[in-house]
């Protein structure tokens, strides 16, 4: 049997897919894999700042859209870029391929966030990453950024700009990891909800072909409350959002980060019972409403 497996084109998603693929083998042996590169309209238009385009899941709808054209049969996406919606005759497999969910800094005199200079300039085109790290250093400037992660490495070398932000796990997979000055704290600059995992996306008809592909795991389990509070806050691409979440012993500690803009982000840091694991995501937006009021 042959799965056709759809991704996006840059080095970063065909190196992610060829870690899907390597995984999958050695669950279903008897399988084999064809990748399919195909082009999405965040890879088309490199230009506009992400947080201008009006299209939500621009790194996705194509890739859903030859799911459901039957030309794929499963989709290796960052599951960064998922939305929390989707089309009802698709669905993800538990997750079960991680990575580092922190952000990192990478600047031209290999300094911390904090030894930055006052006034310092970050390139990054997160709203969430400029919440984040606005509320540690509101004198922070900032700049916006596009383009797979070779472009904005060069970028920024050649730029007068200060310091790089980055996903530690796109850096980690493609062998850059010394570029690497510093991985930001996560409760400090909280990651986007399942940052450095991989989603595995096929069409429901399917479902039974892949059941008990991954066992359960705390890796699995904290993305699920990260995913949960994603989709209970309905927050689009447009919202600095984000949630990291640590199980220990029989408690679960969670930062979250939601607004409607960068500057009115609301910050939360919460510990729950393990007990409590399906109501975590509601639990933590209702902190923020409250602390909006």
């Amino acid at each position: 049997m042959i799965i056709k497996v759809g991704t996006r084109k840059s080095k970063l998603a065909l190196k992610q897919t060829e870690l899907a693929i390597e995984t999958l083998s050695k669950i279903f042996p008897d399988r084999s894999f064809e990748i399919v590169p195909i082009c999405v309209k965040g890879d088309r238009d490199k230009q506009t700042p992400l947080v201008q385009m009006s299209q939500s899941g621009i790194f996705v709808k194509e890739i859903e859209q030859a799911l459901l054209d039957h030309t794929i049969d499963l989709a290796v996406h960052s599951l960064k870029d998922v939305g929390s919606m989707m089309h009802p005759d698709l669905m993800l497999l538990r997750h079960g391929i991680f990575e580092d969910p922190r952000d990192c800094l990478i600047s031209k005199g290999h300094q911390t966030l904090l030894e930055l200079q006052p006034g310092a300039v970050i390139a990054t085109g997160s709203l969430r990453r400029r919440a984040c790290i606005h509320r540690l250093r509101p004198d922070i400037q900032f700049v916006d950024i596009r383009g797979n992660i070779e472009t904005r490495l060069q970028k920024f070398q050649t730029s007068d700009w200060d310091g790089l932000v980055l996903a530690s796990a796109g850096l980690k997979r493609l062998g850059l990891e010394s570029q690497i000055d510093e991985h930001l704290d996560p409760s400090i600059v909280i990651p986007a909800c399942g940052q450095g995992t991989l989603a595995l996306q096929i069409r429901k008809e399917n479902q039974k072909m892949y059941e008990g592909c991954f066992p359960k795991t705390s890796r699995m389990l904290e993305v699920e409350i990260e995913r949960d509070f994603l989709t209970q806050s309905q927050a689009g691409c447009h919202m600095p959002v984000g949630c990291y979440a640590k199980i220990q012993g029989q408690e679960i500690k969670v930062d979250a980060c939601l607004g409607e803009e960068e500057s009115s982000c609301i910050f939360v840091h919460e510990s729950f019972s393990l007990d409590h694991f399906e109501q975590i995501g509601a639990q933590l937006l209702k902190r923020i409403k409250e602390q909006s009021l």
